[in-house]
């Protein structure tokens, strides 16, 4: 008995945490939010609807350059997270793929959005090869994080319907709605040691079935981006927001990413 109230307290004592940190990220992000008519693009739109794409911003020449730079699909780890994903990581140390992970207006773009302690926490080369739906979490619309956490995705191909396009869900990056998935992140989601996650509870914290999803833009009155684009295209999104990868019908997708959070900041 005096386990169970020592358990109840732990537990409420978790939740008030939580929510007084949900509560000062809601008020910091109402204060950007009211700033966002008076910055340049792509913060505001970052900040108004969670997604800012840059189709072609990087030269024929320059993705050609990148794509040369780029490990072989080969030489990539299959990704624990159940996606079928191969991934080269730490490719920010690849000098030939610099335009992207160099890049001034991402980094610029993050620390307007993050703050002065935003770092790149992850960088990788990213391959997706197998078609059809593999049952992975990233098929389904999911939101990443309670905190912020914001990517910057590269197309080096081009990207149609059928290779897997990124879909996202503009304005679903703050709201009431979101409480009681923020909720259950912070309690469930457990990253491995790698920051990569190992086990179903946590690949599919935060997941909404596909009726939640259409229930829920209806009445936000949003509905799904899918971006496709030429190779060169620049994805810039509030990973707290909805969004998922399609998945292929023809193989391959092939980007780049970088992952930005503030730092010490990850879970």
């Amino acid at each position: 008995m005096r386990s169970d109230r020592h358990l109840l307290r732990a537990s409420l004592g978790h939740r008030i945490r939580h929510e007084r940190r949900m509560f000062a990220l809601r008020r910091e992000y109402a204060r950007l939010l009211s700033s966002a008519a008076g910055v340049d693009e792509p913060v505001s739109l970052l900040l108004r609807d969670g997604l800012a794409v840059l189709p072609e911003f990087f030269s024929t020449a320059q993705v050609d350059a990148m794509r040369s730079a780029a490990p072989a699909v080969e030489e990539c780890t299959l990704s624990p997270e159940g996606t079928l994903t191969r991934f080269y990581s730490d490719a920010a140390r690849i000098p030939g793929l610099g335009p992207f992970f160099g890049c001034e207006l991402i980094a610029d773009t993050m620390r307007s959005v993050l703050g002065s302690t935003a770092v790149m926490h992850r960088s990788t080369v990213q391959y997706r090869v197998v078609e059809g739906h593999t049952g992975a979490f990233e098929h389904f619309f999911h939101i990443d994080s309670w905190r912020p956490r914001y990517k910057a995705f590269l197309y080096l191909v081009d990207v149609t319907e059928d290779n897997g396009p990124f879909t996202y869900v503009p304005r679903t990056h703050f709201g009431s709605w979101r409480r009681r998935y923020e909720r259950d992140i912070a309690r469930v989601f457990h990253p491995g040691q790698d920051g990569y996650i190992h086990d179903d509870a946590s690949a599919y914290v935060g997941c909404l079935w596909p009726h939640e999803q259409a229930d829920l833009c209806a009445r936000l009155g949003t509905e799904p981006r899918t971006v496709t684009g030429r190779a060169g295209t620049l994805i810039l999104f509030d990973a707290r927001g909805l969004h998922r990868i399609r998945p292929l019908v023809h193989a391959p997708r092939v980007i780049l990413s970088s992952y930005w959070i503030r730092e010490g900041q990850h879970t």
